[in-house]
């Protein structure tokens, strides 16, 4: 009977272990046919971040969808491949892939249970599921991991395996790889960390979230602990570095703001990176971005913008003209005029309130800073500076039934005969409308395009006083094509573009073309001198340098300008609402734009020697009496220097009855 028991159990047992080799024989069929394809891993490469980088080559910015730096195995420190092997893998340098007898003590576990409860992949295996499978948790993708391991050993190097794994991992914090996650969380290069950093980097790849120290650091610094003791036992560091290192203290690396420096500027690179190039290789492939911008240059005019808008909005809220979480808004854009290089850029207040960037999205009336391009039409015209034009009333009618237009100066005062200098120091519209009537609408149209300005422009005498919009960078472009001697260099901000193979995708080449004669440009030049040392533009006379400059204010206050240059830089600011309301009385470019504008020319400009403008050859410089226009005598009690195209200097003296009263 005993015998017939046991025998019985026998039976029982053999048929159980038939079961379940036949499962597992099943299992290992299965997934053997629904491997995925083992691609080359040499060729392997991950998501990249793509690297934004200033002028001079320092860090504006990232983009990723996920945070990775490749770095080659010999990059990644002794003590952290150390710590992996101590911690997951004791056994990495001696087995083929995976530990039989862990897999199969596991696998049977998850078995009988019918679910995966058992853990013990190797760090091959890890990486096998990392980059080919998913993360359910089935016996089948169990099988799948291992096998694939398998074969990964078969064909690559320990080295290069880990260099993949170190390199792929997520680590908590959106970075993958252990280059990001030492900056992330240390704000160091993986070279540099210590033996603690390193053993707590280690600890993260069992739970990324878990074990963050940014998300919990006493369970970092307890599992810390943990890779340590691994580290000991394994022979990797005595008894008394372990000891040392557990006190150890953590320093993290403080967080990095929200996107603070050239948010603006960053965004126009990514837009144009991703229209030119695709989403997929922006943000997989690691680019290498240089652009135009100076990021000494980009802090003062964040810090000009930030405290002048500050001023701004409490004289506003006196003034009871901002509604409830409403702010001035204002643009700023700086250029290098030889080539057209974007320095500075602030396209409002804060980017991550407002991405809206209106230096060059918004379009708005540049009010009397686009003056300066109906005078550069009359002089290229044969006009001269000293020409007089009469300030006096006039009205025009445009059609039948319709009310005449009569424009006004500022002050709603007459100046009688002036110079086209004195017009444009005093930013008188009447003076300027009917210049701009004798010179042609199509004329200072033409002017506009060479000079950089593409929106459309309104053919209406109107034009002269800026009633048609532009965007700030169109019209400190023109200004700049101005201040290299009529010479229009093209607006760019992206310098060139590299792969993280070092293959040059782009080098920009500055895109030059004559707007005007360098003799016309130099003219306008000293007339806008003028207009800084004696008109609208007093505000920059702190430059204590010789600055060319022009105010603009619109209709109601609603936007205020203050756009010019120095020999080598020229810069615009625009303040307004964005909903076009008004700023109230007082709110002028002078008053308004001018005092952020010299702000950040002053400090832009501190380390730079005071240069002139430097004339051309064809100019000629005349004493003459600024009522008149005409050749100056010594009896003349308003006397200037007065620039003139050779050939169009007057021939005429003043007369006497100007000599006695300095007036017609």
């Amino acid at each position: 009977m005993a015998g017939k028991k046991k025998f019985s159990l026998l039976v029982v047992s053999f048929f159980l272990f038939a079961v379940m080799t036949g499962s597992i024989s099943g299992l290992l069929f299965a997934a053997y046919h629904d491997l995925p394809k083992l691609r080359g891993l040499k060729d392997y490469k991950p998501d990249v971040v793509t690297k934004i980088f200033s002028e001079d080559g320092k860090l504006l910015d990232e983009l990723f969808r996920q945070k990775r730096i490749w770095v080659p195995y010999q990059s990644i420190p002794v003590n952290l491949r150390n710590a992996l092997v101590a911690t997951e893998d004791r056994e990495f340098f001696e087995h083929k892939g995976i530990r039989f007898m862990s897999i199969l003590r596991a696998l049977i576990i998850d078995i009988r249970k019918g679910k995966m409860v058992q853990g013990g992949s190797t760090i091959t295996q890890q990486l096998a599921k990392q980059l080919f499978l998913t993360s359910e948790k089935t016996i089948a993708r169990k099988i799948k991991e291992a096998l694939l391991a398998i074969q990964i050993e078969k064909r690559y190097t320990k080295e290069e395996i880990l260099e993949l794994y170190c390199n792929h991992i997520y680590l908590g914090s959106g970075a993958y790889g252990f280059e990001a996650a030492a900056r992330t969380y240390f704000g160091k290069a993986i070279n540099d960390i210590s033996l603690g950093e390193a053993a707590l980097l280690g600890g993260l790849p069992k739970a990324p979230n878990r074990y963050s120290p940014k998300n919990n650091l006493n369970l970092a610094i307890g599992r810390r602990a943990t890779v340590l003791s691994g580290m000991r036992e394994e022979g990797y560091i005595s008894r008394e570095l372990e000891l040392a290192t557990r006190s150890e203290r953590v320093e993290l690396a403080k967080s990095k703001k929200e996107r603070g420096r050239a948010g603006y500027l960053v965004e126009m690179v990514r837009s144009e990176l991703i229209k030119k190039y695709g989403a997929e290789k922006v943000y997989r492939e690691g680019l290498s971005v240089t652009t135009t911008l100076n990021l000494d240059y980009q802090e003062s005019a964040e810090k000009s913008m930030k405290e002048g808008i500050e001023k701004i909005n409490k004289r506003l809220l006196r003034k009871k003209k901002l509604k409830a979480g409403q702010s001035a808004q204002g643009a700023l854009v700086a250029l290098r005029p030889q080539d057209g290089a974007i320095l500075a850029l602030v396209g409002g207040t804060g980017f991550s309130r407002s991405a809206f960037n209106r230096v060059t999205q918004a379009r708005r009336q540049p009010g009397s800073a686009f003056k300066p391009f109906v005078y550069l039409a009359a002089l290229d015209t044969g006009f001269t500076a000293a020409d007089i034009v009469i300030d006096s009333p006039i009205s025009y009618s445009e059609s039948p039934g319709k009310r005449a237009w009569k424009p006004v100066n500022f002050s709603k005062r007459f100046y009688g005969p002036v110079t086209l200098r004195n017009a444009l120091e005093r930013s008188l519209n009447v003076a300027t409308v009917k210049l701009l009537e004798r010179v042609g609408v199509d004329s200072v149209i033409q002017m506009s395009r060479n000079l950089g300005i593409e929106s459309e422009l309104a053919p209406y005498l109107s034009l002269g006083l800026g009633a048609s919009v532009v965007t700030p960078l169109e019209l400190t472009s023109a200004y700049a094509s101005i201040a290299n001697g009529g010479v229009h260099a093209k607006p760019y901000f992206i310098r060139s573009v590299t792969t993280a193979d070092g293959e040059i995708l782009e080098e920009s080449v500055p895109e030059l073309t004559d707007a005007i004669r360098p003799e016309v440009a130099y003219t306008i030049t000293k007339m806008l001198v003028g207009v800084v040392e004696n008109g609208t533009g007093k505000v920059a006379k702190k430059l204590q340098r010789q600055v060319a400059a022009k105010t603009g204010t619109t209709n109601d206050y609603k936007d205020a300008w203050f756009a010019g240059f120095t020999p080598g830089i020229a810069t615009g600011v625009w303040i307004g609402l964005d909903d076009n309301g008004s700023m109230g009385k007082g709110e002028t470019g002078g008053h308004t734009a001018g005092p952020i504008w010299t702000r950040f020319m002053a400090e832009a400009l501190q380390n730079r020697p005071a240069h002139d403008f430097t004339p051309p050859e064809n100019i000629v410089v005349k004493s003459i009496d600024q009522h008149s226009g005409k050749l100056a005598t010594p009896k003349c009690r308003d006397k200037i220097n007065e620039v003139f195209i050779v050939g169009t200097e007057p021939l005429e003296y003043c007369r006497k009855e100007t000599e006695d009263d300095g007036r017609i």
